[in-house]
Order: structure tokens, then C-alpha cells, then sequence
């Protein structure tokens, strides 16, 4: 991970694309972990974290490790 900050906005960034990557709706994540899509837009948007639970249900869901959910995107140009 080198220097990279951990932050509710990286985490969010993160989710979005894993749960694009799984051609998910925000609405179906929410169906899945009990919430809205609002919750799922705020997760997203870095406005709130989701607590662990319901982070581990997301991990587990998209087979990802905590590593898919901290590391930076590289932004080509």
C-alpha cells in the first residue's frame, strides 16, 4: 500500500468500482447488505463508512479482500 492514505473517499471510490465491475446496481448492493441505495450512494460518495459488518458482507459478497477496498486507481489520462 506504500504511502497511500486510508479515507471513507478512497474506500467509497472503491466500492463503486467493484460493484460496477460486477455490473451491480446500487439499488441490488443495498437489497443485499439491508440498506437503501441511498446508503449505498453515501458509502460511495465517502459521506459515510459502512461499520464492519456490513463491510465484510460486501467483501465476502464480491470476493474481494480488504486490499481491493484501500488501494488507489491509477487515473490515465
Amino acid at each position: 500500500m506504500g504511502n497511500t492514505k486510508i479515507t471513507s473517499q478512497l474506500i467509497g471510490q472503491n466500492i463503486r468500482r467493484i460493484r460496477l465491475e460486477h455490473g451491480e446496481t446500487q439499488q441490488e448492493l443495498g437489497q443485499l447488505i439491508g440498506y437503501g441505495a441511498t446508503t449505498v450512494a453515501n458509502y460511495e460518495s465517502g459521506y459515510r463508512m459502512p461499520d464492519l459488518e456490513t463491510f465484510l458482507a460486501i467483501a465476502i459478497h464480491y470476493g474481494a479482500s480488504f486490499e481491493d477496498f484501500v488501494k488507489e486507481q491509477v487515473h490515465e489520462s
